[in-house]
């Protein structure tokens, strides 16, 4: 049982990923026996992970039961980013408040893998470890039931951020702002950390908001 609970969570964070890259689009069916035979993987983990995503709202499901990829609209964006800045806030200022000088070393190591990809161009490696560095934030705030709630966030963050057409701009503004939410949690400063990933989302929320009206 347990080696069949981990495939089936492998098959559901490679399908989750696999939106990166823009390799899923907005509107179109995602056909299980199509996703088992690109992953190599029996059908039944496949179809277990698209009713997990379509309980998650990752995806849609129709009465015939095909699982569609959303079409993102202005409400889904600010209802994602509006949650994650929730959660992430949050976490934020209990890591100011608890942080030891190895979590702090932990999230400096994934700004580094993080600047590394920026520098090398490599687009999807830039994305995924950017959402390593906010999943890893959660994560050492040390409340179980907020990081799964995030981590589902997250996987409907990527599918949003990748079907509405947004080229993926690489940005050094971001690594900054991760060094800076890093320096206030070390400093235990609350207020600063806060406003920076506030500045961070929400910034991200017009960029999304200004290409879905462009569509």
């Amino acid at each position: 049982m347990l080696l069949k609970r981990n495939l089936d969570e492998v098959v559901y964070e490679t399908i989750c990923e696999g939106f990166v890259g823009n390799t899923y689009l907005a509107g179109k069916r995602l056909d299980p026996s199509e996703l088992s035979e690109r992953y190599q993987v029996s059908k039944t983990p496949v179809i277990q992970a698209l009713k997990r995503m379509a309980n998650e709202g990752i995806l849609e499901i129709t009465s015939g039961g095909k699982y569609i990829v959303p079409v993102a609209s202005q409400k889904e964006i600010q209802d994602v980013c509006q949650s994650r800045l929730l959660i992430e806030e949050n976490a934020l200022a209990a890591l100011c408040r608890t942080a030891s000088n190895e979590e702090v070393s932990i999230l400096e190591t994934i700004n580094q893998e993080l600047r590394d990809y920026f520098k090398a161009n490599s687009v999807d490696k830039y994305f995924l470890s950017d959402m390593h560095f906010h999943k890893k934030i959660v994560e050492l705030a040390g409340n179980s039931c907020m990081t799964d709630l995030h981590r589902i966030l997250i996987n409907r963050y990527t599918v949003v951020r990748h079907t509405t057409g947004m080229i993926l701009v690489h940005s050094a503004d971001a690594c900054d702002e991760h060094a800076l939410m890093i320096q206030s949690i070390s400093h235990h400063d609350e207020a600063a950390a806060k406003a920076i990933m506030r500045k961070h989302i929400l910034e991200m929320e017009e960029r999304l908001n200004a290409k879905v009206n462009d569509n």
